[in-house]
């Protein structure tokens, strides 16, 4: 922080040398004073850019955690729902296979006798 007393010093040199008034060693005071007021304005422009890649790099963090959280809940959810649809039909199947094909005991016996009767003539001509 600068002092009243050094403020009033600076409006003085400032008047000198806009008016063309200032002397040598009043343009060099000037010209340190700005030197000094451009580096203080460089730090604080540092700082605050600092401050601004720090808050996008969180920002950034966050959101990408977020998105990361939604894909893999709609991932468990697609995974869960492949899954049930699986067991659903394996169940289906096997419901299947343990129900009869036929109602009459007699249309299964023709249908089974058929059957072996097409497996035997495969075989036949095979052996031959």
């Amino acid at each position: 922080m600068i002092p009243t007393n050094q403020f009033r010093n600076h409006d003085h040199l400032f008047e000198q040398v806009c008016h063309n008034r200032a002397t040598e060693e009043e343009m060099e005071q000037a010209e340190n004073l700005l030197q000094t007021m451009e580096q203080r304005l460089e730090k604080q422009i540092d700082q605050w850019e600092t401050v601004e890649q720090l808050t996008q790099r969180r920002s950034v963090s966050s959101t990408m955690k977020w998105v990361a959280g939604v894909a893999a809940s709609l991932l468990f959810i697609l995974m869960v729902s492949i899954v049930n649809k699986h067991y659903k039909e394996q169940e289906y199947a096997q419901l299947q296979m343990t129900e009869d094909t036929f109602d009459n005991p007699e249309d299964a016996a023709a249908e089974a006798q058929r059957a072996l009767l097409k497996f035997s003539e495969a075989i036949n001509k095979a052996i031959e």
